[in-house]
């Protein structure tokens, strides 16, 4: 089974590794896959934290109520994310985001290259990309 591990002092460390290994990858990734990768993310660091704590919280009712409080909040927020791709495909058109294609209840969504920038600029506090050089 592949691993991947990251090391860090601090919590924006991390962030930062996290962000440079997503950023490296060459395979392209639809809009979906990235919302789909970004939920199963959020939810191993659920898992990750809970798991962290000493064994007697850890394994409290608490602690697994919450971590599946996070669980259901994660898929709600990917799977609203989804429709609002869906819903804007359906009201531009197509002319910022389409569906380009469906795999059973996957869809794929290419966004325009000016829409993309401007997204891309808002989630990285506007630092500006390789590609705007």
């Amino acid at each position: 089974m592949p691993e991947i591990r990251f090391s860090a002092d601090t919590h924006p460390e991390l962030v930062r590794h996290v962000r440079v290994w997503l950023e490296s990858t060459e395979e392209q990734r639809g809009v979906a896959d990235v919302v789909e990768a970004s939920a199963d993310l959020t939810k191993d660091a659920l898992r990750l934290i809970a798991s962290a704590a000493p064994a007697p919280i850890a394994q409290s009712d608490l602690v697994a109520g919450l971590t599946k409080l996070g669980h259901q909040a994660t898929d709600a927020a990917r799977d609203a994310a989804l429709a609002g791709l869906d819903g804007l495909a359906s009201v531009t058109d197509g002319r910022l985001v389409k569906k380009v294609g469906e795999e059973g209840a996957k869809a794929a969504y290419a966004m325009n290259q000016a829409t993309a920038k401007q997204v891309l600029k808002s989630l990285f506090g506007g630092r500006p990309s390789s590609d705007d050089a």
